[in-house]
């Protein structure tokens, strides 16, 4: 049982079952699905996933309203921890198809995907 399963399971709720989705999976998706990067302010402005909605984890739950809950849903963090918070938070909260990224931005990074460091901004790293 991982960290998030076990809040979960502590408080009482139901486990779901969260799924996992590929670097190499979200950049076929392109934009079908809704990306979600929950890292600190600092880590996003310093390079994201292009078409990357950014809410950090810390006030996810204040802005779910602006995510759609039936589009599904890829969230990353920096390698994964943060991102399986996240996912645990929208399945709790009714989002239909949420999946963690294994590695998450790290994995990105590293499979030389492009990336944005502003918006309109676009570049390798």
């Amino acid at each position: 049982m991982n960290f998030p399963q076990a809040l979960t399971h502590n408080a009482g709720l139901p486990l779901e079952d969260v799924g996992q989705m590929t670097v190499h999976e979200i950049k076929r998706a392109g934009e079908k699905l809704q990306l979600l990067d929950v890292r600190a302010p600092g880590e996003w402005q310093s390079g994201h996933i292009p078409n990357t909605r950014h809410i950090f984890l810390g006030e996810l739950r204040q802005h779910l309203g602006t995510l759609d809950k039936t589009k599904p849903t890829a969230v990353y963090c920096d390698s994964g921890y943060r991102a399986s918070i996240a996912t645990s938070i929208l399945k709790l909260e009714g989002f239909g198809c949420v999946c963690n990224v294994p590695g998450s931005w790290q994995a990105w990074k590293n499979g030389g995907f492009p990336v944005e460091k502003e918006i309109g901004q676009k570049g390798m790293k």
